[in-house]
């Protein structure tokens, strides 16, 4: 398995991420924090009948009543700010895209205080902030300091090795939270919004072949697979791919870029564009470099297409690509 995407680094950051092994528990100093109240609600409160107990990655955690200073870690921002929880603080992804945030999220999580970048996470912080929850989402290949969090605070730690297992996180920390019945109604409405499509698209659907590209450079591409982020919201909707993103073994794939001709059946290849600033990163625009890149159908028909949230955690997200993937499929 490439963990490099399941990192805590967004899709095109990834590489950098892996790079970074351990957690680090900076002492700087600190400014204290404090709660910061924002839309959708003040210090992160979420309703709760009370305690209960979430089985999570390290462990059957209790969860106290009516929790409303929450610290998320890595994925679990976003996670809880589709269930409407404002958390008091948060690790960023990086210093120029804190989360793959929907625009709908921007402004709320700008009052949210960062605790560090990535898998940097200023211990102290977190303690200032006086937490009664801390929510981590993050790969198994990284020390996330558990141990240390728990410390502070209850702690869940969902440990991510498949991106579906970020969908089945959200649906736990919704139950921590008190948010069943908003976890309830957005994956609903993903799964009314994908059945639709199917429906109302089907003959494209059926004859039109898709796949999942992008880059971090080195002389090497990756093909995104149909149990892959994007790979899976595809295949809810019906979507045929292309023979190498047809796998359902990995999520992804490292070829040489001499191999880009395993995309030669693909009729839309769909590229990752990055939330915070809209554009396709370097290093994915750089496959255009390649004779063999400018030979594919896909690139010679036009159909090389960005998509944002290629890193799609959570059911927010993925009802927005249903969006996009929509709007293309009436483009073809």
């Amino acid at each position: 398995m490439n963990t490099r995407v399941l990192s805590v680094r967004s899709r095109g950051l990834a590489a950098a991420a892996s790079a970074v092994a351990v957690l680090s528990l900076a002492a700087c100093g600190s400014d204290g924090g404090g709660s910061k109240d924002a839309a959708p609600s003040a210090e992160g409160s979420a309703a709760a009948s009370g305690p209960k107990t979430v089985e999570a990655t390290n462990g059957k955690i209790t969860v106290p009543a009516d929790v409303k200073r929450i610290v998320s870690i890595s994925y679990a921002t976003g996670a809880l700010l589709d269930l409407g929880v404002q958390p008091v603080g948060t690790s960023t992804i990086d210093d120029n895209n804190p989360m793959e945030l929907l625009p709908s999220q921007t402004e709320a999580a700008k009052k949210i205080e960062p605790i560090g970048s990535g898998i940097e996470i200023n211990i102290e912080k977190v303690a200032s902030l006086n937490p009664d929850l801390i929510v981590v989402e993050g790969a198994t290949a990284f020390d996330w300091g558990v141990s240390k969090l728990e410390g502070i605070a209850p702690t869940l730690y969902f440990g991510i090795e498949t991106p579906v297992d970020l969908l089945n996180a959200q649906e736990k920390i919704a139950t921590a939270v008190g948010k069943d019945a908003e976890f309830k109604k957005l994956k609903s409405d993903y799964e009314a919004k994908a059945a639709k499509i199917k429906t109302d698209y089907a003959d494209k659907l059926n004859t039109v072949k898709w796949s999942i590209a992008s880059s971090y450079g080195g002389g090497e591409f990756l093909v995104d697979t149909s149990t892959s982020w994007v790979g899976r919201v595809l295949n809810d909707a019906g979507a045929k791919f292309s023979q190498a993103s047809s796998d359902t073994k990995e999520h992804e794939v490292t070829y040489s870029t001499e191999k880009i001709d395993v995309l030669a059946d693909a009729d839309v290849i769909l590229v990752p564009r990055m939330a915070a600033t809209g554009e396709v990163p370097q290093d994915t625009k750089d496959l255009d470099k390649q004779p063999s890149w400018q030979n594919l159908k896909a690139v010679k028909a036009g159909k090389v297409l960005p998509l944002t949230y290629a890193t799609t955690d959570r059911y927010g997200t993925s009802i927005d690509v249903l969006n996009q993937i929509e709007t293309i499929l009436k483009g073809l």
